[in-house]
């Protein structure tokens, strides 16, 4: 009676061993995996945790597939599945982790560089207004002007200056950014006014906006770009 019992339950023991779903191999074609009833029954079997790693997995090849990978999943068991997707979700988070510490580092870098560069040159907007159409000196439509102080706080002479305007309304909305670009020498202590023009295109919302504008109510923001000294030193906003 006894020797039946333990024989029955060693038997029992033995099945489920032998049913353990990870154990299930993969149907080699994946076209073929939902009608594989002894797949998708072991599949169903799998942990709440587990089906998600799964699905993970199967979604992959799924489209891996659809763009022509060709790659085998013969003697593939679901639990090796598991697995490559779990070393996939992991290297995927270490990678996040190394783009955030790198975004983190950049953007320590840019202000400490803004800082710098801010340190080195002073701007103010001067004066912007819009000109009408001038024939006599060519100028066939309506123009903007600009007028914008630059000072040098270093004590080293600047070969030229780059950056970007920033122009907002008084809620401080941008209306528009204007690439700036000057190769006046600038000497240690001293003001230098850049004085520029640029077309005003009728069917650009923001130079619409921008000749609407009460110019007094104008936020004016100079975003440096690149600094170059007479020395051949430059400050630099890291991208």
């Amino acid at each position: 009676m006894y020797r039946k019992i333990a024989f029955v339950l060693s038997v029992c023991l033995f099945l489920t061993a032998c049913s353990d779903p990870k154990d299930a191999k993969l149907p080699a074609d994946i076209s073929k995996w939902s009608d594989d009833a002894s797949f998708v029954d072991a599949v169903k079997k799998l942990s709440d945790s587990d089906k998600k790693l799964f699905i993970g997995y199967s979604t992959r090849r799924a489209l891996a597939s659809a763009f022509g990978s060709k790659q085998s999943v013969s003697d593939i068991t679901v639990g090796d599945a598991l697995k490559t997707q779990q070393a996939w979700l992991d290297e995927k988070a270490a990678e996040e982790v190394k783009q955030k510490a790198l975004a983190e580092q950049v953007k320590q870098q840019q202000v400490e560089s803004l800082k710098e560069m801010n340190a080195t040159l002073t701007a103010s907007l001067i004066e912007l207004k819009l000109n009408p159409k001038d024939y006599a000196n060519k100028r066939y439509s309506d123009y903007f002007s600009i007028r914008v102080a630059f000072k040098n706080n270093s004590t080293e002479a600047l070969s030229g200056v780059k950056g970007t305007v920033v122009l907002r309304d008084m809620f401080g909305d941008v209306i528009k950014r204007i690439g700036l670009t000057d190769d006046n020498q600038i000497d240690p202590g001293m003001n230098y006014v850049y004085a520029g023009t640029m077309d005003f295109n009728q069917f650009q919302s923001e130079d619409k906006k921008l000749a609407a504008a009460d110019a007094a109510k104008l936020q004016f923001e100079w975003v440096p770009d690149t600094y170059v000294f007479v020395s051949g030193k430059k400050q630099v906003m890291p991208n």
